[in-house]
């Protein structure tokens, strides 16, 4: 009987101080946000607020926000990232945007991939006539709407709202419809 309680407790001892699984999975702990974070930072987009972030297919869109070199303000931009049997590349970033279009209600930034949808990231205008926009189309179909909350005191916060679309081709600048309230 002692024989038996000794091997009992034995066993017990080696499987409970095994540190074999947490060696082999220590690089897979990192939750996606971390992940997303570290690759963001080797592409010189260290400490920048993540806002949103799609997943579609194998692909991750994360809106972060940038500084605006011309004001205290920041906008919404962009990187694209492939999930690759569960390791994250680097497909696209904020340099990498094909086109710029101006619009009366709107600027809009679009990133045209050779690899999975083209994104608009369509972001309304300080003037009266942004903040009066209900819906956007693209190419016909409705951009998905993102509003956030940036408090900048204790007592006084701003609310921005940005619209992203995803479209198998790259939309030009006719490509936009705006539908005001």
């Amino acid at each position: 009987m002692k024989k038996l309680c000794l091997l009992v407790m034995l066993t017990f001892i080696l499987f409970g101080c095994s540190n074999e699984d947490k060696e082999t999975n220590g690089a897979k702990t990192l939750s996606l946000e971390e992940q997303i974070t570290n690759i963001m930072s080797e592409h010189e987009l260290k400490d920048k607020e993540i806002i949103d972030y799609d997943m579609k297919k194998n692909f991750i869109y994360v809106i972060f926000k940038q500084k605006n070199e011309y004001s205290n303000g920041h906008y919404p931009d962009l990187v694209v990232l492939e999930n690759q049997d569960g390791e994250l590349k680097w497909i696209a970033g904020p340099n990498e945007r094909t086109m710029s279009v101006g619009h009366l209600e709107a600027d809009v930034m679009i990133f045209g991939m050779d690899k999975g949808p083209s994104v608009s990231l369509i972001l309304p205008g300080e003037n009266p006539s942004g903040s009066k926009i209900k819906d956007i189309k693209v190419l016909d179909e409705s951009a998905k709407a993102v509003t956030y909350v940036e408090d900048l005191t204790e007592d006084f916060s701003k609310q921005y709202t940005y619209w992203i679309s995803y479209t198998e081709e790259e939309p030009t600048h006719e490509d936009f419809e705006y539908i005001m309230q």
